[in-house]
């Protein structure tokens, strides 16, 4: 005979609702604030990787000069002197850091755009609705165009608007999320 063991998924659920909605609620705020100011948030994100950038840097100097008995650890040590260097360029001079990461954005929509195209046209006879992938990719090409032809405007305020825009879809999915988790827990 067992004892009666109350279902212990109800009181989780409910507590990761709350959790969920509370997170929701957070990232939502901060992903509209971002779209309202895009241009502080653009600064934010490029401050963000800057540091990241010179304690990665750093960290690597520490890591190669462990390594001084093998002959490589200079090369090692150059690699994160640069990732450390390009950190403290970003640090000192914020608007060339968006413009840098702005451009990198721009290249990745471009190419990730004719790489859908292509893989999307190649699958034509093998699979169904293959028509999005290749509508996928020319999105992403003309936004990439679009940016582009709007430089260096677009360095200024991208960054922080597509973070925003990215804290308000995580935002609002964790929100809609938790409902059907509560709405699950009172059943």
């Amino acid at each position: 005979m067992t004892p009666d063991i109350p279902d212990r998924r109800a009181l989780p659920v409910a507590k990761i609702g709350k959790s969920l909605r509370t997170v929701g609620i957070i990232f939502a705020t901060l992903g509209v604030l971002a779209m309202l100011v895009p241009a502080v948030a653009t600064l934010l994100v490029e401050q963000l990787v800057a540091w990241l950038l010179v304690l990665w840097g750093g960290a690597g100097l520490f890591y190669a000069r462990s390594f001084k008995d093998f002959s490589e650890w200079r090369i090692v040590a150059i690699g994160f002197g640069v990732i450390a260097a390009v950190g403290l360029g970003f640090l000192f001079f914020p608007s060339l850091g968006a413009a840098f990461m702005t451009a990198i954005l721009v290249a990745v929509f471009m190419l990730e755009g004719v790489l859908s195209v292509l893989l999307g046209l190649r699958m034509s006879g093998q699979i169904a609705n293959w028509q999005w992938i290749v509508a996928s990719g020319a999105c992403s090409f003309v936004l990439g165009v679009v940016v582009l032809m709007q430089w260096p405007e677009t360095a200024k305020w991208l960054l922080g608007f597509l973070a925003g825009l990215n804290f308000l879809s995580t935002g609002v999915s964790l929100i809609l999320v938790s409902r059907a988790m509560q709405r699950r827990s009172a059943q």
